[in-house]
């Protein structure tokens, strides 16, 4: 027994020394000057970079719909969008577009159309992402101690052991979720592109544009009569009771009058 929780608090203190040895000094990436900083990790081997891109871009178009249909021609068919804006004078996407290609992506965008507004970001994240691979490869170490220390235990042990076992698949199961999603930010990079111009509608011919006024008058005419006969059934309520009572207020002023003129006047 003693001997198990030895075993168990000796990986412990491994797995926390190798996590704090994993001391690197951070890189960063420059896109304006196209320079660099040298990464340098524990080891002395240089692995792959890992850098997120982030492009922003802005264009100037003369019919948006048009323009919109041409971009989505340049879209791969592994690739996609995020987020789709319509507006009347501006259309705006997010779009995910693989890092291997992006940078002819960018130059086909820049012969099709006239940029405004043009930049490029570049987030290395090699640190952190070699560093959750050093904490995987030390808890799946840790993993293979458990499990052969599991074989021999004691049911009391073995208790023990479960614990630190269900422990390490869920730190696990979190640091490959991160690996995962470092993965795909690192392949596909984000591309947010707005186009701007004149809506299609402010372009069509003077026949079309007649007809969608005369249209929208019919429109305006048709929602004020609407709203007239809602108005007209609002007060008709009132319209009777008030009507009503005028009418019998009328009509005994004029009963009384008669009976008052008839009263004053003399008998012949």
């Amino acid at each position: 027994m003693k001997k198990i929780i030895y075993v168990l608090t000796l990986l412990v203190l491994i797995f926390a020394i190798s996590g704090c040895s994993a001391d690197y000094d951070m890189g960063y990436v420059d896109e304006g000057s196209g320079e660099s900083n040298e990464v340098r990790l524990a080891t002395n081997e240089l692995p792959d970079r890992k850098i997120i891109y982030d492009v922003d871009i802005d264009i100037d178009v003369d019919q948006l719909t048009e323009a919109s249909d041409t971009l989505k021609t340049m879209i791969a068919s592994d690739e996609w969008f995020d987020q789709e804006y319509i507006g009347t004078n501006s259309h705006r996407y997010t779009i995910r577009i693989k890092t291997s290609r992006l940078d002819d992506f960018i130059n086909e965008l820049k012969d099709e159309f006239e940029v405004r507004n043009y930049s490029k970001v570049g987030t290395d994240i090699t640190v952190e992402y070699f560093d959750t691979t050093n904490q995987i490869l030390a808890l799946e170490a840790q993993m293979d101690r458990l499990l052969e220390l599991y074989e021999d235990a004691s049911i009391s042990d073995m208790i023990l052991i479960n614990e630190q076992i269900s422990n390490i698949e869920i730190e696990l199961q979190n640091l490959n979720s991160t690996i995962n999603s470092f993965d795909s930010l690192v392949e596909y990079s984000k591309v947010e592109l707005s186009f701007y111009g004149e809506s299609d509608s402010s372009r069509a011919p003077f026949i079309d544009r007649l007809v969608n006024g005369f249209l929208s008058g019919i429109d305006a005419f048709i929602y004020v009569i609407d709203g007239l006969i809602v108005v007209i059934a609002t007060i008709f309520p009132f319209a009777i009771v008030i009507g009503g009572v005028s009418v019998g207020v009328i009509f005994y002023v004029k009963k009384r009058n008669k009976a008052l003129i008839k009263k004053e006047t003399p008998k012949k």
